[in-house]
């Protein structure tokens, strides 16, 4: 019996997209932590993308030597997609992708977050990473809207950019070219020519066609599962492992907090030069509106590592800086964790010269770091930090954070 069409089984279509993706996260979370059949298995997962993505299979995505290579539909479309898991030459290996025509070129080990762009391919060849895939695979965005905003982006900005938590409400319009089949293609439906399940070479693939079948009566879909990929220490269930992995966690903080020092010294630096005298009326007030973007800065930080929504850091911080914020939220979803944060922000110094500004804030009160799955804290411990932010004007006279480093 051919499978239910998707506009007539009601709900049974998101139940049906949901059971596939977190099966197809589970198959990505093998590829990371272990290389036998490495290859086979993220080539399941980007087929697996397209199709939830309503895409047709135009040519089957399949290992070729040292990379995954296929095509298929997507919105109209023809895209030729090329998978890596690493690369030595990310540049090269572009410029290699645009010669044989690829338009969707996955490195899963990830890119240069300030890898250059070329504008005369920004939007032609769309780059994703194992963060990217994520999201997909997490129901956040579908390969669709992840392609058309890399390709916007990557014009915009001339660079890689990251796929943000969830898509700007501004992500321009699918394109629908008109298009006629290649001479002797013969239009595919998404699932009805997938490989059977006991065909000896696909006995490794996990896509078939039965698990997208919707099964009839109520009270039998799944209930939604978390797609979010599990890390190499929540696949295991002994104690220490957990213990081990936000030791981990604790540590990569204070290396960033470290790594800050250098940051803090440059940043003190930019605030013994940001002295006023004789300030005016109107300079005062272009000042308090300074702090006040600093300490609702600070507060969004905090905010973003409570809910692991990091979207409206934009709205006060550089997108780069946003970027960095952004992956170590994405960080903490990945270890199954988030921050619970009970801290005051009192301002301890503003400085304005012109267009630039700096503030120097202190945070101080309580962190604890609880498991997302049943909010069990798993460390708790005081907040004690002198934080600067330095800031600048934009054409609209608002203020954003440019910098921010601890200070001490």
């Amino acid at each position: 019996m051919p499978p239910t069409n998707d506009a007539t089984a009601g709900g049974d279509a998101g139940a049906r997209r949901r059971r596939v993706l977190a099966a197809h996260a589970e198959l990505f979370n093998e590829a990371l932590t272990g290389e036998a059949d490495r290859l086979p298995k993220l080539a399941n997962v980007v087929e697996a993308l397209a199709m939830a993505s309503d895409a047709e299979s135009l040519e089957p995505l399949a290992p070729v030597g040292g990379h995954v290579e296929g095509a298929v539909r997507l919105e109209r479309v023809r895209r030729r997609i090329a998978l890596w898991f690493d690369s030595d030459d990310h540049v090269a290996l572009a410029e290699a992708a645009r010669e044989r025509q690829v338009d969707i070129l996955i490195v899963v080990q990830g890119f240069p977050l300030q890898m250059v762009v070329d504008a005369d391919w920004a939007s032609e060849l769309a780059l994703l990473d194992g963060r990217d895939l994520t999201l997909l695979l997490e129901g956040r965005w579908t390969l669709g809207q992840a392609v058309r905003f890399k390709h916007s982006e990557q014009a915009a900005h001339g660079r890689f950019i990251s796929l943000r938590v969830a898509p700007p409400a501004d992500l321009p319009d699918q394109s629908e070219p008109q298009f006629s089949p290649e001479d002797g293609e013969i239009l595919r439906s998404n699932v009805d020519d997938m490989p059977p399940a006991h065909d000896e070479d696909n006995a490794r693939r996990i896509d078939d066609p039965n698990i997208w079948d919707a099964e009839s009566g109520r009270g039998r879909d799944p209930e939604p599962a978390s797609a979010t990929i599990r890390s190499n220490i929540e696949s295991h269930e002994q104690t220490f492992a957990e213990t081990e992995a936000f030791e981990q966690a604790e540590q990569r903080r204070l290396g960033l907090i470290r790594a800050g020092f250098m940051l803090a010294a440059l940043f003190a630096v930019l605030i013994a030069v940001v002295i006023v005298r004789g300030r005016q009326d109107a300079e005062a007030a272009s000042l308090d509106q300074a702090t006040d973007t600093a300490v609702r800065a600070a507060r969004l930080e905090f905010e973003a590592y409570q809910s692991l929504d990091s979207s409206a850091l934009r709205s006060v911080y550089d997108e780069s800086l946003a970027q960095e914020i952004e992956a170590r939220v994405q960080q903490l979803r990945a270890n199954g964790v988030y921050l619970e944060s009970d801290v005051s922000i009192q301002v301890i110094d503003a400085r304005i010269e012109g267009e630039n500004a700096g503030v120097l804030v202190r945070e101080s009160g309580n962190l604890a770091t609880r498991r997302r799955a049943d909010g069990e804290t798993l460390q708790r411990g005081p907040l004690s930090q002198d934080v600067g932010f330095f800031l600048a004007r934009t054409a609209d006279q608002r203020w954003r954070v440019v910098q921010r480093a601890p200070v001490g």
